[in-house]
């Protein structure tokens, strides 16, 4: 029982690297890929005009800072994120956001509802 509880830790412990990381990537994709622009050349100020194109990547910070408190709450809400994303995006239509956005929410959000899962107490 006491090496599936530290396998259990480790996969949280991945699991939640990788969302932060992938939550940090995306921000900072979107904060920096529009301020190169034409209308916005002039280096930081370019960025800091870009920013409300980056605010909604905002959220998945808060659906990890979630995630890192309520496992299964956050878990849940990073899947149904995940899935809005399909829709949002039209994922379908463009396979590199389904691959690199969606679905590594997908996935991620069901991990941590396992680890959730796998750690409560055996009630019988």
């Amino acid at each position: 029982m006491l090496l599936l509880s530290a396998k259990i830790s480790i996969l949280r412990f991945v699991v939640r690297a990788l969302l932060l990381t992938l939550a940090l990537v995306l921000f900072t994709f979107a904060s920096l890929s529009g301020a190169g622009a034409g209308q916005f050349n002039d280096g930081f100020g370019a960025i800091l005009r870009n920013l409300p194109n980056a605010l909604p990547w905002l959220v998945l910070f808060v659906l990890v800072y979630i995630a890192f408190r309520w496992e299964l709450l956050g878990g849940g809400l990073i899947v149904f994120s995940g899935l809005a994303s399909i829709v949002f995006f039209n994922a379908f239509a463009t396979p590199i956001v389904l691959f690199v956005v969606s679905l590594p929410l997908i996935g991620l959000g069901c991990l941590l509802i396992i680890c959730w899962i796998l750690s409560r107490p055996n009630s019988a």
